[in-house]
């Protein structure tokens, strides 16, 4: 299994073996952006790798994971800023941060199906894979796409700088990550309704979020405050459970940014900005 990992500095993806724990390669972009990677997603179904990069011109790169090299583009109008794929819909969806727009893109054709207006700037995506909606992170509020008229069904207002989203679909929970905030906003996505929120306390914050649905637990990357925190999905409440570490949250030496999940061993994979490296905690 491999882990994919965006350089902005160096304008390369650095492909990660994650048996071996190596850089298995590096695939250079930055002919094709100069502004560098800003956002990843696989498509767990056709396993090809999508990249955006940071309010760049209307673009997505698409990268073979057979053979680690850029195989095409897909052009569109925006500025794209986040990136997420629903493999069952065959649908990748960008936000265009500036523009205040979503671009739903056909993965099968690779052509624009619908430019969805928002209210506000976009910043974070997440698709519910029960009910196939997108959820959008915008200044301060989220909305949600109906997959099926590709128009906004939903609108919710969420408090300051929010940034990040991530759903845990056995329990049906958004969370929504606040940036340098010391809380994370819940939503029930059945329902559709607000469902609260979880305090960090004053020295974590959290930045992006990510889910192992296995081990009930959403990890959160505190930028900032170089922490990496943990909640649990069935309790909704900081827990330093099965991490490395003796406290809710883990602290590291620079700024900790993105994060992802290896679904077979349940390591969580933590990228540092300010030294260039990638953390791997282990459950105990």
């Amino acid at each position: 299994m491999a882990h994919y990992a965006d350089s902005t500095d160096q304008q390369t993806v650095s492909v990660i073996d994650t048996r071996t724990r190596d850089v298995a390669a590096r695939i250079p972009v930055g002919k094709v952006y100069p502004h560098g990677p800003q956002s990843i997603a696989v498509d767990p179904v056709t396993h090809l790798v999508y990249l955006v990069c940071g309010n760049s011109a209307g673009q997505v790169v698409v990268i073979s994971p057979d053979t680690d090299t850029v195989t095409t583009t897909i052009d569109f109008e925006g500025d794209p800023f986040a990136v997420v794929v629903d493999p069952d819909r065959s649908t990748l969806y960008v936000a265009n941060r500036l523009s205040r727009t979503v671009t739903a893109i056909d993965t099968i054709t690779r052509t624009v199906r619908a430019t969805i207006a928002v209210d506000g700037y976009p910043t974070g995506l997440a698709v519910d894979p029960n009910t196939h909606h997108l959820w959008v992170v915008n200044e301060g509020n989220v909305s949600v796409i109906d997959p099926t008229t590709y128009t906004v069904s939903t609108n919710f207002a969420v408090g300051k700088d929010p940034v990040h989203i991530a759903i845990d679909h056995p329990t049906h929970t958004a969370y929504v990550t606040h940036f340098n905030g010391h809380s994370v906003s819940l939503f029930d996505t059945a329902s559709r309704t607000p469902a609260g929120s979880v305090s960090l306390g004053d020295r974590v914050t959290g930045y992006a979020a990510v889910i192992d649905p296995a081990e009930h637990t959403v990890y959160l990357t505190g930028m900032a405050h170089s922490t990496v925190s943990m909640i649990d999905t069935r309790t909704r409440t900081l827990t330093a459970a099965r991490l490395s570490g003796i406290t809710p949250s883990t602290e590291y030496g620079s700024s900790t940014w993105g994060a992802a999940v290896d679904p077979a061993t349940h390591h969580l994979y933590v990228t540092n900005e300010d030294i260039g490296r990638i953390e791997i905690i282990a459950h105990r």
